[in-house]
């Protein structure tokens, strides 16, 4: 399923989970260097932080499965 999703793009490249040659480290640095180039800019910035922990448990996995559809990638069972 993730090569078909990078593949065909379907993606943004500020996903780090579960994509190669990224991380929870490359996600850090990443904003990290953002916030910087604003701050050094002369400008502010706010921050919010979201704990999506649960975030699966509270979606209706119908809708999960039509979105993927949505994006042509199809599951089959075994």
């Amino acid at each position: 399923m993730i090569t078909h999703i990078e593949n065909n793009s379907l993606i943004t490249k500020h996903q780090h989970g579960f994509m190669t040659g990224r991380s929870c480290l490359t996600n850090l640095l990443e904003t990290f260097e953002s916030w910087t180039r604003i701050l050094v800019a002369g400008f502010g910035t706010d921050v919010i932080y979201l704990d999506c922990r649960k975030a699966f448990d509270t979606m209706p996995h119908s809708r999960l499965l039509a979105k993927l559809q949505d994006y042509m990638v199809y599951l089959h069972r075994c």
